[in-house]
């Protein structure tokens, strides 16, 4: 089929609804690129918690737009005396949808030098719409005390190290070549690769064992065993016992020998059948259903 025989369609209101390539694209166009002035806002409104996504930087270019750098500058220069944020539509590119963003000011910054730390520009944030906002419901959770803060900031600082990554090799890569090397080399296993990320146990609790054994002290129970999962209440014994219970009930409220005799013995669970057989004492061959059945069947002559 040629691209013209093609079609797009859309089912509404019981009815197909077909598209030209023309109409896809207008449906696709929200306008030019680029940014476009909304208002301002002080600067003091824009939260942390308005993260949708990276942000970006911004700075003039003469050789694209001839006087963007006049513009940037009076822009720039407003923006920081009045500590505003500029309030943006921005379309970042051809059939992409647009964003509000909110424009921060950055000021130019020296060192002693006088060499540049920071550029003048302004960083691009997203801005979240009103559905990327939902109510989450937090638990109450216990605050920890002031001796607690302290036993905790005592085991971290005895467990500080200079880090540098040139120590810590990549023990998938260690790995990938090991095994590259053994099936060049013919060897019928690869050497064993040492992972340097994971936690060095002893040397912690060289360094840290007893500001660790202070702060376990002071925020867990006498007998907390850190990763040990929860029981809950009346858990797997509750649960044993009760169905235990239920078993034993039930074998009582059955009359054996009638059912023997009529043969429904087969629609009792293997744990009815259990029971019965420790009740009326019988010895049974096995554990197995059939084993139980022709046992019980033999004790009342069945």
């Amino acid at each position: 089929m040629m691209p013209q025989d093609l079609k797009k369609a859309q089912t509404y209101g019981g009815k197909r609804i077909s598209f030209e390539n023309d109409e896809i694209n207008q449906i696709k166009n929200f306008g030019e690129t680029g940014f476009k002035l909304m208002g301002f806002k002080p600067s003091s409104l824009l939260k942390k918690y308005y993260h949708v996504k990276p942000a970006q930087f911004i700075y003039p270019d003469e050789t694209t737009i001839t006087g963007s750098t006049t513009l940037f500058t009076a822009l720039l220069k407003k923006s920081l005396e009045r500590d505003v944020t500029a309030i943006c539509k921005y379309i970042s590119s051809k059939n992409f949808p647009p964003r509000f963003v909110a424009l921060v000011p950055q000021e130019e910054e020296f060192d002693k030098q006088n060499v540049q730390i920071s550029p003048p520009g302004f960083h691009v944030i997203y801005l979240p719409f009103a559905d990327d906002f939902r109510k989450v419901k937090f638990e109450e959770q216990p605050k920890a005390g002031s001796e607690q803060v302290e036993k905790a900031k005592e085991m971290i600082k005895k467990m500080k190290f200079t880090f540098n990554s040139e120590n810590f090799e990549n023990p998938s890569l260690q790995k990938y070549w090991r095994n590259i090397e053994a099936l060049a080399l013919d060897r019928t296993a690869p050497e064993e690769v040492e992972d340097f990320t994971l936690p060095d146990d002893e040397r912690m609790l060289k360094r840290a064992g007893e500001a660790i054994d202070n702060f376990k002290d002071m925020v867990f129970p006498s007998g907390y065993e850190p990763g040990a999962k929860k029981r809950k209440a009346g858990g797997a014994t509750g649960n044993a016992a009760a169905k235990k219970a239920k078993t034993a009930d039930a074998s009582a409220s059955i009359d054996v020998k009638k059912e023997a005799e009529e043969g429904r013995l087969g629609k009792l669970t293997v744990a009815v059948l259990k029971e019965i057989v420790k009740k009326e004492k019988i010895t049974a061959s096995g554990t197995k259903k059939a084993d139980l059945i022709d046992a019980i069947n033999d004790h009342f002559g069945v």
